[in-house]
């Protein structure tokens, strides 16, 4: 019998395929595309096909991303494909659309995240082989088709949510000598704290920027060659300062504040960030879709940068440990780090947002450190380096420690409700296509996987 974990796995991996893999996409289309073996057919729903392609690339971007192959990985890939073209025939017939405008805003969304992740625009048409404007027009159709599994997938699925009885039942109903353990898991939150800039830097990274400023103000020097000339972003001197495309929520919010108040050519004055100063110009608006580039110079930390930070991380402990605060409100109050302190220091799984954190899932930086506290514990200030490789400093505080168990109810309600609403999903999914698959002309052309493809291989009527 499988454990709630393996079910829980098994039973996802189905709803896996149903979301098209965007990076996958990019893959597929750029000169550095996963090598492939000569395309054939693998299957033919309604007016679509599933080609060899499409399932070597699915799989080998699974194994890319950590999925373990236990002999049914591809398999799998292939069924989890027909089961999408399937909900693709099925929200044509059923006359589902999404519009041109909805199809642009998540092209636009998608590919303003990417670019921001890769580092800008000349880092993307490296790895895609296009620009981004072409990729877009690349990727238009099947985001369309996504969009329409995902409406389909959504009407399917709308009657699949569970009660509490129910999640009560499902549980009873797993053999108690298969539940299996959860792994060990931890609950932790943290008060960051960074050396701040020295004054006399200050001042200087901003007579630098201003001084560049003035040259494209006056139209001495092209905005993209004093970027070049300028900026100290990393990679500045390729890019020009060109950010690409991006959105609300995607840079800190004194840049966002400034650039979406700006009409298009317009230069803005010094903007002062975290990062340090900055002149923007903006290049082009679609609607909330921003397109600009910018000019960076960051001041240096101060020689007792250091000292600075840690005494301010001491000061939270001292309203801490008096019971003056509590380690939430001290967070909101003397945390410098934006992704953590409005949830009062909260580090979640950055796979799944939850607070509770598999020992195993844990990045080096935090584990080393969790590993030897006790529950209850608040670390004294250490070293940290945040995400964007700040140097920095931290406060940890281990709140719950959750050894490797046997599920419960209490504990693990929320697992089990997953796994109880995956189970339903499923269910529900499956006998929705033993319907769907009569009314849509399946043809399954590969002698490979029989006891997974067989039962897409009756006849139609």
């Amino acid at each position: 019998m499988r454990s709630v974990q393996e079910t829980i796995t098994s039973n996802m991996f189905k709803f896996s395929f149903f979301r098209f893999s965007f990076f996958t996409f990019l893959l597929i289309t750029s000169n550095v595309a996963f090598s492939q073996p000569l395309d054939k057919i693998i299957a033919v729903v309604g007016d679509g096909i599933v080609l060899e392609s499409d399932v070597a690339n699915q799989y080998n971007y699974l194994l890319n991303t950590g999925e373990k192959d236990n002999g049914n990985l591809r398999c799998q890939s292939i069924e989890g494909m027909i089961i999408n073209k399937l909900l693709l025939a099925k929200a044509e017939q059923d006359s589902i659309v999404v519009s041109d405008d909805e199809i642009s805003g998540e092209v636009d969304r998608r590919v303003a995240e990417m670019m921001q992740k890769m580092g800008g625009i000349e880092q993307f048409t490296e790895v895609a082989g296009k620009s981004p404007e072409e990729f877009k027009l690349d990727v238009r159709e099947p985001i369309r088709e996504e969009l329409l599994i995902d409406r389909q997938k959504n009407r399917v699925l709308a009657s699949a949510n569970v009660t509490p009885k129910e999640v009560n039942e499902y549980f009873y109903t797993i053999p108690k000598d298969s539940l299996g353990l959860l792994p060990a898991e931890v609950e932790i939150s943290h008060i960051v704290a960074t050396p701040p800039f020295s004054e006399e830097s200050r001042k200087a990274a901003k007579k630098k920027i201003e001084e560049a400023r003035k040259k494209v103000v006056e139209g001495k020097e092209d905005f993209t060659e004093v970027a070049k000339k300028y900026s100290e972003e990393p990679g500045a001197y390729k890019t020009g300062g060109n950010l690409g495309e991006f959105q609300r929520g995607m840079m800190v919010p004194e840049f966002e504040a400034v650039a979406y108040s700006m009409r298009v050519g317009d230069i803005s004055q010094v903007v002062e960030t975290e990062f340090g100063y900055h002149i923007i110009k903006v290049l082009g608006r679609r609607g909330e879709i921003l397109n600009a580039q910018h000019i960076l110079v960051t001041p240096d930390r101060d020689t007792k940068g250091d000292s600075i930070a840690i005494a301010r991380l001491k000061k939270a402990l001292r309203y801490i440990r008096s019971d003056s605060m509590t380690f939430e409100q001290a967070a909101i109050n003397f945390s410098q780090e934006r992704g953590s302190k409005d949830c009062g220091g909260c580090v979640q799984n950055p796979k799944n947002g939850e607070l509770r954190i598999p020992l195993s899932a844990l990045d080096p930086e935090f584990f080393f450190k969790v590993d030897v506290m006790k529950q209850g514990e608040i670390s004294d200030p250490m070293e940290y380096t945040l995400p964007d490789g700040t140097r920095a400093f931290h406060v940890l505080y281990l709140k719950k420690k959750i050894p490797a168990h046997n599920p419960n109810l209490r504990d693990d309600y929320k697992k089990i409700n997953n796994a109880a609403t995956v189970a339903k999903q499923s269910k529900v999914l499956d006998k929705w296509l033993i319907l769907a698959k009569k009314n849509v002309y399946i043809d399954i052309k590969t002698e490979e996987c029989p006891e997974l493809l067989n039962k897409w291989k009756q006849k139609n009527p």
